[in-house]
């Protein structure tokens, strides 16, 4: 008779391939796709492993699958606590089951630690999360960026400021990245998308809720326009540690931090920290000594932040544009993507998938089916290959 273990994967594995979704062979460990997802799902769900523990587990076993179906002595060996060990046992893969209903609408992505969309400075620093889910174009997430953080309650001056800096960020190639939060951080997001730039927001709850909800519309702007990112799961809640561990990602993300304005006791000012603890450049705004939002930034600077005064200083800083491109991936100078186009993209693989298995995928005429194919192709989207068309 098969063990509970061994029934829970063999029926979530079929109940993930019925789902169809977004991720494909090359971006999970060992290629096990379907396994390796859903025991990665388990692994960050199982109560007391952290994203360091979970590091080390990953390491010392080489795949999720492997940790979540090793034997208790095999967990004793890697130094799991026998408390542990229970709890990666008693984890329920059934709770799993509205995420991956949630992925199956258009334009949403889980992205994997080891895949070739996962951002790369992201994974460099100590605690990155085991996946990114995601809506919106996940080719920004490749993009050299900078964090543009602040005041929830700025003054018009710190508005002024913002707007100011994110304009000519953009212009100089630069994603602007922040936490949809009030204040600088909507700021931020919404001047890069009127300026035609690209923006990443970073959330600190699932992606099926837009918090703040006043910031729905923004929200849906960004996916259109940019990407929304978040490592809850998609109806993942508040929580207390919610915050800090979007300001980590923030902060890992990118190649610098602008603080516009700050209090003395800010979030802006964790995510400053952290940027420094992994070694990115981080710049502050001076203000006047009578502003009370001006004393985080004056006190970040007493701490070795860059001073600025225009969006030249922070270019200045990270030395060239060339440069930054080079710390991140190649910037990727295809068209962007309608939503039509990314939806029908989706039903494409990493590798050879035949003319006739699209078709079942995508339940088009023919002729549409083609004519896609064609512009995709075109575009650098697709290769046409013996026996079908892969993506690139």
């Amino acid at each position: 008779m098969a063990s509970k273990q061994d029934r829970v994967s063999n029926q979530d594995k079929n109940s993930y391939n019925n789902h169809d979704l977004q991720v494909n062979p090359a971006q999970i460990p060992n290629s096990a796709t379907e396994d390796e997802l859903l025991h990665l799902f388990a692994l960050r769900s199982s109560n007391g492993i952290g994203p360091i523990g979970a590091s080390k587990l990953l390491a010392h076993f080489g795949s999720a699958a492997a940790v979540m179906t090793a034997s208790d002595k095999e967990l004793l060996d890697s130094g799991l606590k026998p408390k542990l060990i229970q709890a990666l046992k008693e984890v329920d893969y059934q709770q799993f089951d509205n995420t991956l209903e949630w992925l199956q609408k258009p334009n949403r992505w889980v992205i994997p630690l080891g895949s070739s969309h996962y951002p790369p400075l992201l994974a460099q620093t100590a605690t990155p999360p085991l996946f990114l889910f995601a809506i919106g174009n996940i080719e920004h997430l490749l993009t050299p960026q900078i964090a543009v953080v602040g005041s929830r309650s700025p003054t018009l001056h710190g508005i002024t400021n913002t707007q100011s800096f994110c304009q000519q960020l953009v212009v100089e190639g630069l994603t602007i990245t922040s936490g949809l939060a009030l204040g600088i951080d909507g700021e931020a997001h919404r001047t890069a998308l009127a300026n035609n730039g690209y923006t990443v927001a970073v959330t600190g709850t699932g992606l099926s809720r837009v918090y703040p909800a006043c910031h729905k519309k923004l929200a849906h702007a960004i996916a259109d326009r940019g990407v929304i990112i978040s490592e809850c799961f998609p109806h993942e809640g508040i929580s207390s540690g919610s915050f800090p561990k979007r300001n980590r990602i923030i902060a890992g993300l990118i190649l610098g931090t602008l603080v516009v304005e700050a209090a003395k006791k800010s979030g802006s000012l964790i995510t400053a920290n952290i940027a420094m603890e992994e070694s990115r450049e981080v710049f502050a705004v001076p203000g006047s000594i009578n502003n009370p939002l001006a004393a985080g930034c004056h006190w970040l600077i007493r701490q070795g932040a860059k001073l600025v005064e225009n969006s030249q200083d922070i270019i200045e800083e990270l030395t060239s544009l060339e440069s930054a491109h080079r710390l991140t991936s190649p910037i990727d100078t295809r068209p962007a993507l309608n939503s039509e186009a990314a939806d029908f993209l989706k039903h494409i693989d990493f590798e050879t998938t035949s003319l006739d298995l699209i078709l079942l995928r995508t339940q088009l005429p023919l002729e549409s089916v083609t004519n896609m194919l064609l512009l995709l192709e075109l575009d650098g989207w697709l290769t046409n290959t013996t026996g079908g068309y892969m993506r690139i």
